[in-house]
């Protein structure tokens, strides 16, 4: 009686191909250069003392003609803490447009210690702390300007942007939808809105007002980007296809979108749309998406499309010294996999001996290089191979399988029964081998 098992090698896609993967497209985020209302020394609530009149005497004309090297020169010899707020609100200006930012900061703490209600501080102080990267009292002094009634809609838009940068998207929302309250027109202000409305997962509005901006300013690649995250977030594949294709014709060439745009042409069957855009990453030179890229030879390999998976596995081979030693060992894999496909043994033979080379950890071309030698009845060789993929976590069960088909073919039911409980003990789920199982029980006993 012939026994044959249920064994198949499989190259599963775990790549970002697959429809359920998440995928992140390279969309330019909205920024700002925040601008400061200085009011150098302007008619202010807060007036200098008697004393100081000399000094603003001093800097007034160097002011008059932007001359701040010269201001500069002038004022920082000043003791701070004994500057009225007044006085020290302008030596503090003085200092930002010079760069000076740690004598800026202690001259506006320094006004606000006095007067805690001066503006123009608050917004300084804000400034400053954004120049530091220092987040956190950035955005504290701009709730303090706006809290003191200064209603200018980019403080409200940068505070937004802060809220952003600390992961606090609702608040975001109000913030720019204060700032398009005082100007409804700000493109800037409707696309920091929309990547805050996208952020907190309000998928339906953030379409409504994305629809809108496309259609006012339709060529503008980063709007299609955006059309297309959100369609892909809705399982929208086919949709998000066309939009980023767009964005492609509009000549946005991220090597990031174009993979994004592969992968979707892989997974809705046009490899040839996909595979010129691979090779055109490729070519970039850029090895940073190479990896991405031999994972999608997987999806081609599975899809059974040989000639395409040819074409970009030769592409790559060119480029191979750029990967790392164990995605080298998968392409050497995956060139052996064709070569067998397309009738070559010995090439493939090859290329599976260097692959398990270069990676003594690829279960795979041991798997692979082992199914070979037992198509070719070199059944010792196949098992050595068998045997030494049986060892990796991942290809335990595949190998014991296929060294028990060897087992039952050589008539050494003892030493398959062996191997089938292991393969079953590794994969409960599979209740057939238990049938295989009684069967060569059967048969040994009637030896």
């Amino acid at each position: 009686m012939k026994i044959t098992l249920f064994l198949t090698l499989l190259f599963v896609c775990t790549s970002a191909a697959s429809s359920s993967a998440h995928v992140d497209i390279a969309i330019t985020k909205p920024s700002w250069d925040f601008e400061i209302k200085y009011g150098l020394l302007s008619q202010d609530a807060a007036k200098l003392t008697a004393s100081e009149q000399t000094i603003a005497t001093t800097i007034k004309p160097l002011l008059a003609k932007s001359d701040y090297n010269g201001a500069w020169q002038a004022v920082k010899q000043l003791e701070i803490n004994t500057l009225s707020p007044a006085l020290a609100q302008a030596v503090g200006q003085i200092a930002l447009q010079v760069t000076q930012l740690a004598y800026a900061e202690r001259a506006f703490r320094h006004a606000l210690s006095k007067r805690p209600d001066l503006l123009p501080s608050h917004r300084a102080l804000a400034a400053i702390y954004l120049k530091l990267e220092d987040n956190q009292k950035a955005a504290k002094y701009l709730a303090s300007a706006l809290t003191l009634g200064d209603q200018d809609a980019s403080l409200f838009a940068q505070l937004a942007y802060l809220h952003m940068q600390q992961a606090q998207p609702y608040a975001a929302i109000a913030g720019f939808r204060q700032a398009l309250f005082l100007q409804p027109d700000s493109l800037d202000y409707k696309k920091g809105l929309l990547w805050a409305l996208t952020q907190a997962g309000d998928v339906n509005e953030a379409t409504v007002l994305l629809n809108q901006l496309i259609e006012n300013t339709p060529n503008e690649a980063d709007l299609w980007l955006h059309l297309s995250q959100i369609q892909l977030q809705q399982g929208k594949e086919k949709n998000a296809l066309a939009s980023i294709e767009v964005a492609r014709r509009l000549g946005n060439n991220n090597p990031t979108n174009l993979l994004l745009n592969a992968q979707l042409h892989l997974n809705h069957g046009s490899s040839d749309a996909a595979v010129k855009l691979l090779t055109e990453i490729i070519n970039k030179g850029d090895p940073a998406h190479l990896t991405q890229i031999v994972n999608a030879l997987t999806v081609l390999i599975n899809q059974n499309n040989v000639s395409q998976a040819q074409v970009l596995a030769s592409v790559l081979e060119k480029h191979s010294t750029k990967l790392n030693f164990k995605h080298q060992s998968m392409l050497l894999t995956y060139l052996g996999l064709l070569a067998e496909r397309n009738g070559k043994t010995k090439t493939a033979k090859q290329y599976l001996t260097r692959a398990i080379e270069t990676d003594a950890s690829n279960g795979k071309a041991l798997l692979q290089l082992g199914q070979l030698y037992q198509h070719q009845k070199q059944l010792s060789q196949a098992n050595n191979y068998y045997v030494r993929a049986s060892s990796l976590e991942n290809y335990k069960e595949q190998a014991w399988l296929f060294s028990a088909q060897i087992a039952i073919d050589q008539g050494l039911y003892e030493r398959a029964i062996t191997l089938l409980n292991n393969a079953y003990r590794e994969n409960p789920t599979r209740r057939d081998l238990l049938a295989n199982i009684k069967q060569l029980e059967r048969l040994k006993r009637v030896q």
